[in-house]
């Protein structure tokens, strides 16, 4: 009987053993990836880096491939651990529009559904084509702004402020007493600002009609708009002006010189205006916060501002970097004027103009690279969804750079480039204008860069603002 029961249990331990030997666990399929992420315009024959990641319930390393929706999918790439991003490029040959998705397999062949589409559009112009010009009456001094629903609105030399279809059709145009240097700010409900050599601030529906306009002591360049609607400008009157959306005098700050430069106001509502020796930091009920004295004079470089509340602007030798507390960061020598306004890359590499040359700092404020164009540069740089870096120059170019300094391509106009900075839409135009009374539609390569401060006055709107528009 001992020995019959002893007899069992062996048998059940060595059947026991052999079903843990021979059965295999379940293995589970990887999560889909997340909808890949990358850019969402460009053009043919180039190529875009799209990312996704994915999970595995196992732990299992696991391999990721893409769809690119035109029919080609990718290899499957190295097998990483769970939850590793995985990032891959392509480039189409036609152009439409294309939904890239994304699947997962792991070390034991199991796959995943596919993600969901990212859709991107791709054009059939090249990079660096004119895709139209619209011939005013004189000079094109004036930085666009680009509405919503896509219209372009800008200035001219010959008194007035034009609005321009997507397809670069007038749609109208407004008169002032004098010519239109200023750079336009559309507001959040549509209404558009600019400054007149007249002496007015405008506010102008958006049909092109009046809705009011405010009279100063001097001309008015440029200007930038409140998150409560609240618009500042200099004018050569010598004060900073603070209007409510009405039209209203708010308040006004009576600084000196001809205070020509567009504020840049901060996340805190903190504005920012840098005038003759002094970038000066003012509360929104128009209280000084604080100055920094500069050693050298400031020209026209209208604020920067970082993720870090670092103020990056130019003198007529050098860029300075304060902290928001009004203290000097550091500051870079250039040994020429900076007149234009510095843009933030999305490595964070600071671009700004130099006599001849654009330079590239670092965050830390060391030279990066410089490129050297065939003349002075007053344009501002614009910073695209893929590295490249837009600019002007009165060698009558349009340039484009790689992210490392190489010139990608230049487009000749017929006069300079003087202080009208591009402006990069959602379809990926490039809108600049110029002397020779052009303003400029060219195909780009991608859309304004997610980033801290891409381009003078800080988005399509021209609102001068982080977080706006």
């Amino acid at each position: 009987m001992k020995y019959n029961f002893i007899k069992t249990i062996i048998i059940c331990t060595i059947l026991c053993l052999s079903l843990i030997i021979t059965c295999k666990k379940k293995n589970n399929s990887p999560d889909t990836p997340s909808t890949p992420t990358g850019q969402t315009s460009g053009n043919i024959n180039t190529s875009y880096y799209f990312s996704t990641s994915a999970t595995d319930q196992d732990g299992d390393s696991i391999a990721i491939r893409f769809c690119w929706g035109d029919g080609d999918t990718s290899g499957w790439s190295a097998f990483k651990p769970s939850g590793s991003t995985d990032s891959m490029s392509h480039s189409w040959t036609t152009g439409g529009t294309y939904s890239i998705k994304a699947q997962a397999k792991d070390v034991n062949d199991e796959m995943s559904g596919w993600s969901s589409g990212h859709q991107i559009t791709i054009s059939s112009i090249p990079a660096g084509t004119l895709k139209w010009r619209y011939q005013t009456g004189s000079y094109v001094y004036s930085s666009p702004a680009i509405g919503s629903d896509g219209i372009i609105y800008f200035g001219s030399w010959d008194h007035y402020l034009y609005a321009l279809n997507p397809n670069g059709t007038l749609k109208w145009r407004y008169q002032t007493d004098y010519c239109v240097y200023s750079s336009p700010t559309i507001g959040s409900d549509g209404i558009i600002y600019f400054g007149s050599q007249d002496n007015y601030l405008y506010a102008l529906n958006t049909n092109g009609t009046l809705k009011w306009r405010y009279q100063t002591g001097g001309d008015i360049r440029s200007l930038a708009i409140g998150s409560d609607g609240t618009i500042y400008f200099g004018s050569s009157d010598h004060y900073l002006y603070a209007l409510n959306a009405n039209g209203t005098l708010k308040w006004r700050y009576q600084i000196g010189g001809d205070c020509d430069v567009s504020p840049a106001i901060g996340s805190d509502g903190t504005i920012y205006f840098p005038e003759g020796l002094y970038l000066y930091a003012f509360n929104p009920n128009g209280t000084l916060k604080w100055q920094f004295q500069a050693d050298v004079t400031i020209y026209n470089s209208s604020p920067a501002i970082d993720a870090d509340g670092t103020i990056y602007f130019g003198s007529s030798d050098r860029l300075y970097a304060i902290n928001s507390n009004g203290t000097l960061k550091w500051q870079y020598q250039t040994g020429d004027y900076v007149y234009s306004s510095p843009a933030i890359g999305s490595d964070s590499t600071i671009y700004f103009l130099v006599g001849h040359y654009l330079y590239a700092m670092t965050p830390n404020g060391a030279l990066r690279w410089q490129y050297e164009t065939g003349n002075v540069v007053e344009s501002s740089p614009a910073i695209g969804s893929d590295g490249t870096i837009y600019f002007g120059s009165f060698d009558s170019y349009l340039y484009a750079l790689n992210p490392n300094g190489t010139l990608k391509w230049r487009f000749q106009t017929e006069d300079q480039v003087e202080v009208s900075s591009p402006v990069i839409s959602s379809d990926g135009t490039i809108y600049f204008g110029s002397t020779d009374n052009y303003l400029y539609a060219i195909q780009g390569s991608g859309t304004l860069a997610n980033t801290p401060w891409p381009k003078s006055r800080h988005d399509l709107k021209n609102t001068g603002r982080v977080g706006g528009p």
